[in-house]
């Protein structure tokens, strides 16, 4: 009965989770389509929405590659290099 309450209050216990920032989340997007980034996370991040819900995400990458990121308002992703 003891190993029981053990098993169950560990598995109750609150586990360290490491929140993804938008930074991070941008650059391994753009790595998820090929593309080189150079890092994990990116910066100068420009996010625009338009009404009918698509968004347009530009960032810098570690390396010096600026990418756009278009998300359409059902979900499909795209990336294409800037620079």
């Amino acid at each position: 009965m003891k190993i029981l309450w053990v098993s169950m209050a560990l598995f109750f216990l609150p586990t360290q989770v490491q929140a993804v920032t938008s930074a991070e989340d941008i650059a391994t997007t753009i790595m998820l389509r090929g593309h080189p980034c150079g890092g994990t996370a990116v910066s100068q991040i420009e996010d625009q929405a338009d009404g009918a819900g698509n968004r347009s995400i530009r960032a810098t990458c570690p390396n010096g590659n600026r990418y756009q990121v278009d998300v359409s308002s059902e979900g499909r992703v795209s990336v294409k290099r800037l620079n």
